[in-house]
């Protein structure tokens, strides 16, 4: 009871805190992308009048995005006719996030609730959801209507009722719509639903997704923008970028039982799985090579590795932990497949931005499935408070680099990460 209590207090006050900080981020227009997402606003914000006035045509002038989140702002603005209050409501949808988590979370770990609640709202003081709240962005958008898709998909998991199943693709539909790269999550529900519901059943729901495509078919003909995928040419700037950020996201889950786990998995690799691993690192490092800008994407290593040495060391070093890391995970459980495919196809542009994992891989991570390292981070508050620490000195280091403006310093940086 008493540790019921303390926990209680702790939730509580991390809150309180950590809303009144993205509050205080609103009024003073943080935006820890140093730049990004304010310039991805301002740069779209001619969609949100031009819609506001029922003028549809051209729109892809401005985004190759899919128009649905645009629509959502352009309905506000009909009804406010001021910029910084759309801005602010947006904010406040924002918070749904952390709460659709948590009902996720809670559907399917049976952990304190409390513990999921702060695990939840630790998304707050990720830089990237925060420059997505405060300057309204598509990707937050599409997360959120995920965040619904999936709660519907596990009631319907455990409750068989059509409705709810019909439910998760429609509101995945909505996410794509906002943003056209969350199409490839319809591929990981057809593929449960084909392999464990009836025939009938799955028909249904594949013929259902069918009429969803309608309406993306007739925005692809006059928007070919849309269509435009930007897929890498170069598989070892890809593989090393991804493999890197993984790495990245996969150091907040590192307490005691995982470290534990971890170790006594690497001592039992075989010769083979590691003259694989390292052969693939030495083909992407060999072959490894930046684009026309060299600092702009990479991630937080690539950065970090550029700013402090001058060179690839440090990302180079990720990215070989990473393939170990991801080697152990598809060990312990082959479906940590699904969110890794679906994070790496997702994020194989020619240029690979951190803002394309935040927070949509913990999410991936955390709601797709039971997860190990997930289920043993809600074990108990020590975990839990490891997990903050770690996101509290990413949020700082981010705040660091903003006022500073260390990483745009770095030629060729245009964004943060």
């Amino acid at each position: 009871m008493e540790n019921i209590k303390k926990n209680n207090i702790f939730l509580i006050s991390f809150l309180f805190i950590s809303v009144v900080s993205l509050f205080l981020g609103f009024f003073l227009n943080e935006d820890l992308s140093t730049g990004g997402s304010r310039w991805d606003f301002n740069q779209t914000w001619n969609v949100v009048i031009n819609f506001s006035n029922y003028n549809f045509h051209q729109y892809y002038s401005y985004t190759s995005h899919v128009p649905f989140h645009y629509i959502i702002l352009s309905i506000l603005y009909n009804l406010f006719n001021d910029q910084y209050i759309v801005r602010l409501i947006y904010l406040i949808f924002s918070f749904s996030l952390p709460l659709l988590l948590y009902l996720n979370l809670n559907k399917i770990y049976k952990c304190q609730k409390s513990l999921l609640l702060l695990f939840s709202f630790s998304l707050i003081l990720f830089p990237f959801f925060r420059s997505m709240a405060i300057w309204p962005n598509a990707h937050l958008t599409a997360s959120i209507f995920f965040l619904i898709s999936n709660y519907f998909y596990l009631k319907g998991n455990t409750e068989n009722k059509l409705l709810y199943k019909y439910l998760n693709l429609l509101f995945l539909a909505f996410a794509t719509y906002s943003m056209q790269s969350y199409v490839i999550i319809f591929s990981f529900y057809l593929i449960n639903y084909f392999l464990y519901h009836s025939k009938k059943e799955f028909m249904q729901l594949f013929l259902f997704c069918i009429l969803l495509a309608i309406p993306g078919l007739y925005l692809i003909s006059f928007n070919t923008r849309i269509s435009n995928i930007t897929m890498t040419r170069n598989l070892s700037y890809s593989l090393a970028s991804n493999i890197s950020l993984i790495t990245f996201y996969l150091f907040f889950l590192i307490n005691g039982k995982n470290l534990d786990f971890i170790k006594n998995k690497i001592i039992k690799f075989s010769k083979k799985e590691i003259l694989i691993i390292f052969t693939l690192f030495l083909y992407a490092v060999i072959n490894f090579t930046a684009y026309d800008t060299p600092m702009l994407g990479g991630g937080f290593f690539y950065k970090l590795s550029h700013l402090i040495l001058g060179n690839n060391i440090i990302f180079f070093s990720s990215f070989l932990l990473g393939l170990f890391l991801c080697t152990i995970m598809i060990k312990e459980d082959k479906k940590f497949i699904y969110p890794l495919l679906i994070i790496v196809t997702m994020a194989s542009n020619y240029i690979v931005f951190q803002k394309y994992y935040e927070p949509l891989f913990i999410l991936l991570l955390t709601v797709l499935y039971k997860n190990y390292f997930i289920k043993n981070l809600l074990l108990n508050l020590k975990n839990i408070s490891i997990f903050l620490l770690f996101v509290f000195l990413y949020f700082l280091s981010a705040t660091i680099n903003q006022v500073g403006n260390f990483t745009n310093n770095l030629s060729g940086v245009i964004r943060f990460f």
